[in-house]
């Protein structure tokens, strides 16, 4: 029976300290991944992309998009009815960065879909994003539950990571389960404001972190989030 498969390392406690305030860590589906997404170049524009669906379960939606637009230079917004697949598929191809946030589902159990919820009347499944072309240095998925997935035969991972990085993003930044929504506005600020700064994805995610728990303690607020 397939399952979903949760990696959380960084929140490992040794009854002082989480293993993620040692080291910044990043995760990957296999060493070959890693090896050819840390050696793609980096795309030349320096452009942004940010995406917000908000819905009435994910009332922080547009106060994230509004946070992270004012971080990032040259960013393009589109929310609501306006953040559609084919924006995606026409502005994501030349943006350094996007952001997409969205009520995330997962639905538990399948081996065929996984998507960021309601894209106007559509929605964005794992194939979708086989036939895209999106050579981001990262994408960033800040709804519930983006970086769930699915194992299959041959011990394959089908989740939306994976069908992001088909796409040829370097990176992909997501969640580990169900996020609060406040919190996650605050953190994405924090993650790229840090990111302006020094370009190690997984340090900025580690930065951030530690900036998050002194508001936030619980790990369900801050251990959700990885790249």
């Amino acid at each position: 029976m397939a399952s979903c498969t949760i990696c959380r390392f960084h929140a490992l406690f040794d009854g002082e300290r989480y293993l993620g305030d040692r080291f910044s860590i990043s995760y990957t589906p296999s060493a070959s991944v890693y090896y050819l997404c840390s050696t793609k170049e980096a795309p030349a524009g320096a452009g942004a992309l940010i995406l917000g669906v908000p819905d009435p379960s994910a009332p922080f939606i547009l106060d994230e998009v509004k946070a992270v637009g004012s971080v990032l230079s040259n960013a393009e917004v589109f929310t609501g009815a306006e953040a559609t697949l084919e924006v995606l598929r026409e502005k994501g191809a030349h943006c350094r960065w996007v952001h997409i946030a969205t009520h995330g589902l997962v639905p538990p159990g399948t081996t065929h879909v996984s998507h960021p919820s309601a894209w106007g009347t559509s929605q964005l499944s794992l194939f979708d994003l086989y036939q895209l072309n999106l050579p981001a240095e990262l994408v960033t998925l800040s709804g519930c539950g983006t970086g769930l997935n699915v194992v299959v035969g041959g011990d394959e991972l089908l989740g939306l990571v994976r069908g992001f990085l088909y796409a040829g993003a370097q990176g992909v930044l997501v969640t580990l389960w169900d996020v609060n929504d406040q919190s996650t506005a605050e953190f994405m600020k924090l993650f790229y404001e840090h990111l302006k700064t020094n370009p190690n994805k997984a340090q900025a995610v580690q930065y951030a972190t530690a900036e998050i728990r002194k508001k936030y303690a619980h790990p369900f607020y801050w251990a959700p989030f990885c790249c």
